[in-house]
């Protein structure tokens, strides 16, 4: 008993140099079949230890004390409380990037250090218990043999690991997404979804080389690789357990999204950054190790084998003064996530390669290749900003929202291109008036649109087109717009509501890329009187048969009644962002020839 308590004493007073004290040689086996130990023996005062990697790939053991078992924490949770004994835990508190660590008590495995309390000093935290997550994997394999496995049914929702929200309630330890390569503009704009999702931004570097996935063993570094390239993001957590090449970790949900495909790899933690709200590993992921599959309420499995495959992303940037650049990632494939990591990418591209540039005209080109090659759906626009960190990586997030939302199943990504053009200043033109040339014609003539335009440094511009009024308008007055390709969309939003309440992916994929353009002044006639679109196409001298039934029921099956009706549409290209909303009024009388 002597020797043991003076090793205690010595491995006591060796933590205050110590990332953690080691007061048993931690396990190098791959653990099989670990033998729970059963939450309905655990008592107060039990002393267990714990097992974390906190430098480099090195799995340090530490003491751990039972202060509760709270049953029902949440419905049907039942959380372990207890306290780490480490002098560097007591320096640090419970750190980011512990969640999984695995908790024994005589040498059998309790459970996962997974939940943590806002603005507690002490390194007290809540364990996740591991009879709890030998659920999250079938008894037979590994995730359902399908090529787009990600389903939340059964998942529930992560809970809030903000310490602003429900202060008094256990919350899942944060994990720390390290990113590597990114601008502080960049994880700045990042902030907001980062804290919804449960991540802390912590600097990381790229993959490198690591341990062999073999040597993953309980206590061991993971990592779950959302992003890899010239930007690298991956989450750390720790190995809590695995039985031949079935792997558990983290204890809490990494986003609850089901059944998923996400690359797991091995990982390597540089130092940790010492925080009073919250102490955060450092790190980098490392050999690429298998898959992680299923992201449960009560933790994550994984396979380890081969890494699944990702979303090819391609940046082409060209900027002011001939600079260009081309960037080159993959993206987890996620209908959940891949719209917010794409977006990311092209985020931070902008900001490497842009971060200076100020005011600036930006145009783009996108195209989103999906479904196996089968279908691509292209986008291209300008626009004035202040800062072009923003913009573009907007448009690509809300785009692939909508793509891939589980309304339109089944949707693959396939890969993304982006390409955009910089140019320092805004190039801005104000519709001024619209004028007819003549303002009186017959059904079947043409009519001049002449339009006035007022540019900043260059005075008035006059731009005249030609639009032909179709032959079987009848008699009347008609409206001549000339209007910036917003106005326009929000005008038919209003005035065709069911052309954009797509019902299919290809209605989607029409409404998308028929988006009008910031450079254009979209010229149109338009009639008063009722009109229709049928599946979303709009019949601009709708039958009056159609027109009676439609009085009765706005919409009639794939039939729906529109306000007023455009008889025709034509666009003048500019070299400038176009604004502004102009009207004319035009006679339509008996052809009298």
């Amino acid at each position: 008993m002597k020797r043991i308590a003076g090793m205690l004493l010595l491995a006591a007073l060796a933590g205050v140099f110590a990332p953690a004290v080691s007061v048993f040689a931690a396990p190098l086996s791959r653990q099989r079949g670990q033998v729970p130990f059963p939450v309905d023996s655990v008592r107060v005062g039990m002393v267990g230890v714990g097992l974390s990697v906190f430098e480099g790939t090195r799995i340090d053991s530490f003491p751990v004390t039972i202060l509760g078992v709270l049953k029902d924490n949440r419905p049907g949770a039942t959380i372990i409380l207890a306290r780490a004994g480490s002098p560097y835990l007591e320096r640090t508190g419970i750190i980011a990037g512990m969640s999984g660590s695995p908790v024994y008590i005589h040498g059998k495995l309790l459970g996962a250090i997974a939940y943590a309390w806002a603005f507690n000093k002490e390194p007290v935290g809540g364990i996740t218990p591991i009879g709890d997550m030998l659920d999250i994997l079938p008894k037979e394999g590994i995730a359902p043999p399908t090529e787009d496995p990600e389903n939340r049914l059964g998942a529930l929702p992560p809970i809030s690991s903000d310490p602003l929200d429900n202060p008094g309630q256990a919350r899942p330890i944060a994990t720390p997404l390290v990113l590597s390569g990114f601008t502080p503009q960049a994880i700045e704009y990042l902030g907001p979804w980062l804290k919804e999702q449960g991540f802390v931004a912590s600097p990381g570097g790229g993959q490198v080389p690591g341990v062999s996935c073999d040597e993953l063993v309980p206590g061991s570094a993971i990592g779950v690789q959302l992003i890899k390239g010239d930007w690298s993001a991956a989450a750390i957590g720790t190995l809590t357990y695995r039985d031949g090449d079935r792997v558990l970790a983290f204890g809490h949900p990494f986003i609850a999204l089901g059944w998923v495909r996400f690359p797991l790899t091995a990982a390597e933690v540089h130092t940790v950054f010492v925080n009073e709200q919250l102490s955060t590993k450092v790190g980098s992921p490392t050999t690429p190790c298998g898959a992680m599959v299923a992201d449960r309420s009560t933790g994550i499995g994984a396979e380890i084998g081969p890494t699944p495959p990702m979303i090819p992303v391609a940046v082409s940037i060209a900027g002011n003064g001939g600079r260009e650049r081309h960037y080159h990632f993959e993206v987890a494939r996620s209908r959940f996530l891949a719209p917010q990591l794409v977006g990311m990418t092209v985020v931070n591209s902008i900001s490497e390669a842009l971060g200076d540039l100020g005011y600036a005209t930006i145009r783009y080109n996108l195209a989103y290749m999906m479904n196996g090659g089968k279908k691509t759906i292209r986008r291209s626009n300008v626009f004035l900003t202040q800062s072009p960190v923003s913009g573009v990586g907007d448009e690509v997030t809300q785009t692939l929202t909508l793509l891939l939302s589980d309304h339109f199943k089944p949707t693959t990504l396939d890969s993304v291109q982006v390409d955009l053009t910089a140019s320092p200043g805004l190039e801005a033109s104000r519709i001024s008036e619209v004028r007819l040339h003549p303002s009186t014609v017959s059904p079947g003539d043409s009519v001049e649109v002449e339009v006035l335009l007022r540019s900043g440094g260059s005075g008035m511009e006059t731009r005249r087109i030609k639009i032909r009024v179709p032959p079987q308008t009848p008699p009347g007055e008609l409206q001549v717009r000339a209007c910036d390709g917003d106005e326009t969309d929000k005008w038919e939003r209003d005035r065709t509501p069911d052309r954009y309440q797509p019902e299919t992916f290809d209605e989607l994929a029409r409404v998308l890329q028929d988006e009008r353009r910031h450079d254009r002044v979209y010229v149109q006639l338009f009639r008063a009187s009722g009109g229709a679109t049928i599946h979303g196409d709009e019949i601009s001298q709708a039958p009056p048969s159609i027109l009676d039934v439609l009085q009765g029921e706005p919409k009639s099956g794939a039939v729906a009644a529109t306000k007023g009706a455009t008889l025709a549409e034509t666009s003048i290209p500019l070299n400038a962002m176009a604004r502004g909303c102009e009207t004319a009024k035009l006679n339509v009388v008996p052809d009298l020839h």
